[in-house]
């Protein structure tokens, strides 16, 4: 690159999270780039120039070809990305000691990735793997705009200091779960009545709580901009409601729950996502996002909701259904989930926590 070209690029200010949001929905099966005039990621299936896209994918493959160095700049691959390698680093950033080993013979041959993902829920690491994640992920959008001459703005806030302080004085607050009765403990569900000893060495009880597999909530785009929605009936309420498309991360065993949060047996997050979506609303897409992590009910249930974005979905096929679903697919405009979240009409509080991650850009 000369220096006028240089010199002129330093002027396009990149804000890291286009950057960062494309690598954390980087896909094999497609090529994305960074057009700096919309300042706007596009993508294409992976495929050449040759008139394999429809007319739609085309034109933008023309605009790429014509504007390539100039306006289009080719975004990191997975494979420029390096996941296992994060992974490991990620691993020996830890301090030596049983998690260490467990994760680091967790990535060891086939299925590594399913096996790292399971071991950091057993050890309730997922949040502390995803923070360094993203620092890992700002790294190199860092250094993809410093190769292509790019200044940048944004960046994770750090507060090391304060998150290790509040850490050290968790213990003084823990209570200890000293007998536990189970109430109800079938294929559905493990409802407990559970005695506690405080901080103090006060015994109380009862505590009520109960025990359900995790699930997944996705706020879906469709390729016009529409959100898509679903409206069925939730027997808590006894009413209609209008809801994002989610639903349970199956487990091999069958099983409603898990015991001692062992997740081994269920499928990828992510995974499930996608197979919801589809189930759901017949809908399909290649970028995905992962918003949060976020327990459910904290105070009475331990399973956690997985929250994601889904953007540019297309209609691939028909809804599946449970035999216990009954359900019917809406799309609404960004102000029309306002309004209904407003009017009190969308009355899943998961769900419009999730609309509100997706609305931060």
């Amino acid at each position: 690159m000369n220096s006028d070209k240089k010199n002129k690029r330093s002027e396009i200010i990149v804000p890291l999270k286009i950057i960062c949001d494309a690598i954390e929905s980087a896909d094999d099966g497609w090529n994305q780039y960074l057009d700096i005039e919309e300042m706007e990621v596009v993508a294409l299936p992976e495929c050449s120039f040759a008139g394999e896209y429809d007319e739609e994918k085309q034109e933008l493959a023309d605009r790429i070809e014509e504007g390539w160095g100039i306006r289009f700049f080719g975004l990191p691959s997975k494979f420029d990305i390096h996941e296992y390698g994060i992974m490991e680093e990620f691993i020996w950033s830890l301090p030596e000691g049983k998690v260490q080993d467990t994760l680091e013979r967790s990535v060891r041959g086939k299925g590594a990735f399913r096996r790292f993902k399971d071991t950091l829920y057993r050890f309730d690491m997922e949040q502390q793997w995803y923070d360094f994640q993203a620092e890992k992920y700002q790294e190199i959008a860092m250094e993809w705009c410093e190769e292509n001459g790019f200044g940048y703005s944004g960046g994770l806030p750090k507060d090391r200091e304060k998150e290790e302080a509040d850490t050290g004085r968790q213990e003084d607050l823990v209570w200890e779960e000293i007998r536990t009765e189970h109430i109800v403990q079938d294929p559905w569900i493990d409802f407990r009545r559970s005695a506690y000893r405080f901080p103090d060495g006060r015994v109380f009880e009862p505590f009520y709580s109960y025990s359900r597999k995790d699930y997944v909530v996705i706020v879906p785009l469709d390729e016009q901009g529409k959100y898509l929605c679903v409206r069925q009936f939730r027997q808590g309420i006894k009413k209609v409601t209008t809801e994002f498309p989610a639903g349970g991360i199956e487990r091999a065993d069958g099983r409603e729950y898990g015991k001692d949060r062992d997740r081994a047996a269920s499928e990828d997050a992510l995974k499930a996502a996608k197979r919801e979506l589809l189930e759901e609303t017949g809908y399909e897409s290649s970028q995905w996002k992962h918003l949060l992590t976020v327990p459910s009910n904290a105070t009475l249930a331990d399973n956690y909701a997985h929250i994601f974005v889904a953007r540019n979905c297309r209609k691939s096929g028909e809804q599946k259904l449970d035999e216990t679903e009954f359900l019917n697919v809406r799309k609404y405009s960004a102000p029309e989930i306002g309004k209904l979240i407003e009017e009190g009409n969308f009355q899943q509080a998961v769900h419009i926590m999730a609309w509100l991650l997706s609305q931060r850009g």
